[in-house]
């Protein structure tokens, strides 16, 4: 694995960064696809490093770098808002302007809105479902759910959220290192049908790219409550190559057995400086291509 921190242009406002990554050599990719996390919007003041008023500019930003690339497809990896419903109107128009297909993953701040309108943010994001999958050009992409078992995801005092309170509990007591209640957990019925999807991926020859909001590894304060099942189930899958993620704004990456963990960094952090990416994708590896205070990587499949 290769990784350069991606060097801002000398645009004033430095949020589109100029990409330094070469390529190792002369090869096309099979496609391109865009890569955001954690925009984050509300209607508020500035806290500590999180900027929320500028987060429409730099996703407006981040459309019109992307819009500049062949892109089959573009992510956005949870924390669409930081909070209100009415702050997905803001964001809208201005995601409405990708040249590519917008695909989302459920974050648990997407769901910090009343209790009446919590089951309209997966359709207020085109999901008619948490988790999902595609397939192009012998690769499955597949979206999973972090939120799936949570705290928030459900309105206070309903049957769903009263049992995540007492698993929280529980995994507080055990001392599980995700155990905390902006995390979550994909739901069994998830896990069985990831599973399904990996089983399926193996038999077509497919390489799978995994997705979603909250880390699994390393094992710390943001990671989902079951890493240790997701990530067994998908590192004993060869079929899966990578995970990635938002929600740890700071970024990260780990290379475990192989299988890569990358968790993108955070879009709503500082001022000035943006965070997206666009991913050029090989038979044999993943080229990440950074801007702003996201680093670029080469990711090699296992």
């Amino acid at each position: 694995m290769k990784t350069r921190r991606q060097f801002l242009a000398s645009s004033a406002t430095g949020l589109v960064a100029a990409p330094t990554l070469a390529a190792e050599k002369e090869e096309r990719p099979l496609f391109s696809f865009g890569l955001m996390a954690d925009c984050q919007y509300a209607d508020s003041d500035t806290r500590g490093s999180r900027f929320y008023r500028e987060s429409p500019r730099k996703l407006a930003a981040a459309v019109e770098e992307l819009n500049q690339h062949d892109l089959a497809f573009t992510f956005h990896l949870g924390d669409f808002i930081d909070r209100d419903f009415v702050s997905f109107d803001v964001l809208e128009p201005i995601a409405g302007k990708l040249n590519s297909k917008l695909y989302h993953a459920l974050g648990n701040h997407d769901f910090d809105v009343e209790d009446g309108k919590k089951t309209n943010v997966p359709p207020k994001l085109g999901l008619e479902n948490g988790y999902y999958s595609f397939q192009k050009d012998g690769f499955r992409f597949v979206v999973i759910d972090t939120t799936d078992v949570s705290t928030y995801r459900h309105p206070k005092g309903s049957e769903a959220q009263k049992a995540a309170a007492e698993e929280l509990k529980k995994l507080q007591k055990a001392g599980v290192s995700g155990s905390k209640p902006w995390n979550g957990r994909p739901g069994e019925k998830q896990l069985e049908w990831l599973e399904s999807k990996l089983k399926e991926a193996t038999k077509l020859k497919e390489k799978v790219l995994v997705f979603g909001h909250h880390p699994i590894l390393p094992e710390e304060g943001h990671v989902i409550w079951n890493a240790d099942v997701v990530s067994k189930i998908l590192q004993k899958n060869a079929c899966a190559k990578l995970y990635m993620n938002g929600h740890n704004h700071a970024g990260h990456y780990l290379d475990s057995g192989g299988f890569h963990y990358l968790t993108l960094d955070g879009m709503l952090e500082t001022k000035d400086q943006n965070a997206f990416a666009y991913a050029n994708l090989f038979a044999d590896r993943l080229e990440l291509t950074g801007f702003g205070r996201q680093e670029s990587h080469v990711l090699k499949f296992r």
